[in-house]
C-alpha cells in the first residue's frame, strides 16, 4: 500500500505499533495500559496525515474503540484476527524472521490488503437514540409538567384519551422490538448487559441444562 503503513498490536502487556514510512524508514513505539491510552495513541498517530495513512489493529476490545475514533477522523483502518493472522503466518512464514508479531502484522497489511474498518459510530448513536427514547417512557409517571413528556407520549394521549402512563406502555413494546433488531442487526454492540436486558430468553436457554 502507498502512504503511510502502520499496525498496532495489542500484547499482553504492552501496545506496540510499527510504522513503514514512504522513505522506506521505520518507526517503532509503545504503549502501557491505561485508562488514557485510547487518547494517547491517537495524540501520537496525529503526526501522520490521515488521507494517507493505512493503519492495521489486531481485533481486540480497546482496539475497536480506536479504530471507531481513527476512522472517524480519516484514517484507512483495517482490522484481523488473531486467528486469521496466526493462519496467514502459517501459509507465508517470512524470507527472513519479522521479529515481532507487530511486524508481522504489518507485513499482512502490506501483502494481503485487507478490507478497510467501517466505524461503529452511526450505529452506537443510533443506539444511544433507542435507549433515550426507553427512558423517557420508562419515566413518564416522574414527570410533573405534561409538556416535559416525549411527543409520540403527548400525541398518544390526545387521540386515544388515556393516561401518559399508558401511552407509554402502548408505546414500549415498539421501542423494545427496536433495540432487539438492532442489536440483531450489528451484534457487535451487544453488551452482557444489553443481553441480560433484550435477550433474556437466550440467557435462560443457556442457562437452563439439556437433558
Amino acid at each position: 500500500m502507498k502512504g503511510i503503513n502502520i499496525a498496532i498490536y495489542f500484547d499482553p502487556d504492552l501496545i506496540r505499533i510499527s510504522v513503514h514510512q514512504p522513505d522506506d524508514s521505520s518507526l517503532s513505539q509503545t504503549f502501557d495500559y491505561a485508562d488514557s491510552v485510547i487518547e494517547e495513541i491517537y495524540q501520537w498517530l496525529e503526526q501522520f496525515p490521515p488521507n494517507r495513512t493505512h493503519i492495521c489493529l489486531i481485533e481486540h476490545d480497546t482496539a475497536d474503540i480506536l479504530a471507531d475514533e481513527l476512522v472517524d477522523n480519516g484514517y484507512h483502518v483495517h482490522q484481523v484476527s488473531q486467528h486469521d493472522l496466526l493462519s496467514w503466518f502459517a501459509s507465508e512464514p517470512p524470507a527472513t524472521p519479522d521479529g515481532s508479531p507487530v511486524r508481522a502484522l504489518l507485513r499482512y497489511l502490506e501483502s494481503e490488503r485487507p478490507p478497510e474498518y467501517q466505524s461503529r459510530t452511526p450505529q452506537i448513536e443510533a443506539l444511544m437514540e433507542l435507549l433515550d427514547e426507553l427512558d423517557d417512557l420508562e419515566g413518564v409517571d416522574e414527570v410533573e409538567d405534561e409538556d416535559g413528556l416525549p411527543d409520540n407520549v403527548l400525541r398518544m394521549m390526545k387521540q386515544k384519551k388515556i393516561t401518559a402512563s399508558e401511552a407509554a406502555g402502548r408505546l414500549l413494546p415498539d421501542v423494545n422490538e427496536r433495540i432487539r433488531e438492532h442489536l440483531i442487526n450489528y451484534p457487535e454492540l451487544m453488551t452482557p448487559e444489553l443481553l441480560e436486558d433484550f435477550f433474556p430468553e437466550m440467557l435462560e436457554a443457556l442457562e437452563t441444562p439439556k437433558h
